[in-house]
């Protein structure tokens, strides 16, 4: 129960930080960067070349673009952090838009 409790004081500094980065962003980008994030947080290449990546929702990608839209969710989350907005919606737009086309139905 104290290992449970210390684990989540510890994590908390972390979580209040990702919210401050995107908190100057309007509700719906913020809405949308977070469903946005949980499915890239999820692509794991276990290797460098590693040829396919899956994401939680079953969709694949190559290592490349998995790289790719992390880096660009971190863009995003500067971009608001600093108020620009517009910048943040363009980059999470690229992002969507990828994630869309490999989307399984």
């Amino acid at each position: 129960m104290k290992a449970t409790a210390l684990a989540l004081l510890a994590t908390s500094p972390l979580l209040l930080a990702i919210n401050l980065a995107h908190a100057q962003c309007s509700a719906p980008l913020t809405e949308q960067f977070t469903t946005v994030q949980h499915l890239v947080d999820s692509l794991r290449p276990d290797k460098p070349g590693q040829a396919r990546v899956a994401a939680s929702d079953g969709s694949e990608y190559t290592a490349a673009q998995s790289l790719w839209m992390k880096g660009r969710i971190r863009f995003v989350r500067r971009a608001c952090g600093r108020g620009d907005e517009a910048s943040a919606a363009a980059a999470l737009g690229s992002v969507s838009g990828l994630l869309m086309k490999h989307r399984r139905t």
